[in-house]
C-alpha cells in the first residue's frame, strides 16, 4: 500500500507523518471509541480499541515532535536536519511501548500517569478525573506499535529508496 503521508514522495517536512491517512484513521477510531462506543456500548472491545489507536499514534507523534525540535534547532543555528532516521523511529516505538507497558503493569506508574493527565487538563477542563487501570491484558494492543514503525519507515522514505539511517 502506498504511503498517503504527504504530497510528493521526495518532499519532507517536520511532522509530515502525522498528516497521513493512517494516523487520521487511528485518531478517528480513538475519538469514536471515547465519545461514543465506551459510553453507549462499554465492554472489552471498547476498552481495547483506544489502546490500539494510542499504540499507533504515540510513536507517530513522538517522531513528529522530534522532527519539530530538530527543525527548531536548525532555526537557532544548529547544524541538524529536521528528519528522524530509522534509529529515531525505533527509539520512538520502543519509548512508546515501554511507557504503555509500565502504564498497564505497574499500578504506581498508572497513578502517576492519571495525575499527570489531570494536571495537563487543568487549563482545558478544570482537572477532570481520568480513569486508567493497570490491565496486563491491554498489552495485546501493542501489536499496533510495529504497524506504526512500518508506517513511519514507509512514509519517511522516498519511493524506491532504502529507509533513512540514523543521524
Amino acid at each position: 500500500m502506498r504511503s498517503s503521508a504527504g504530497h510528493g514522495e521526495s518532499e519532507h517536512y517536520p511532522g509530515r507523518a502525522l498528516l497521513g491517512v493512517e494516523p487520521a484513521l487511528a485518531a478517528a477510531l480513538l475519538a469514536f471509541n471515547v465519545y461514543y462506543l465506551r459510553r453507549q456500548h462499554p465492554g472489552v472491545l471498547s476498552g481495547k480499541l483506544s489502546d490500539l489507536a494510542i499504540n499507533f499514534l504515540l510513536p507517530v507523534f513522538l517522531v513528529a515532535a522530534a522532527e519539530w525540535l530538530l527543525a527548531l534547532g536548525g532555526v537557532v543555528g544548529a547544524r541538524v536536519k529536521p528528519r528522524v532516521g530509522r534509529r529515531g523511529i525505533l527509539i520512538a516505538c520502543a519509548a512508546s511501548a515501554t511507557y504503555f507497558t509500565l502504564l498497564k503493569t505497574w499500578p504506581a506508574f498508572t497513578s502517576v500517569h492519571r495525575a499527570l493527565l489531570s494536571y495537563l487538563d487543568m487549563p482545558f477542563g478544570g482537572g477532570r478525573t481520568f480513569r486508567n487501570l493497570a490491565d496486563p491484558t491491554d498489552l495485546l494492543t501493542l501489536v499496533s506499535t510495529p504497524l506504526a514503525a512500518r508506517y513511519l519507515l514507509r512514509c519517511l522514505t522516498p519511493r524506491g529508496a532504502r529507509p533513512p539511517t540514523s543521524e
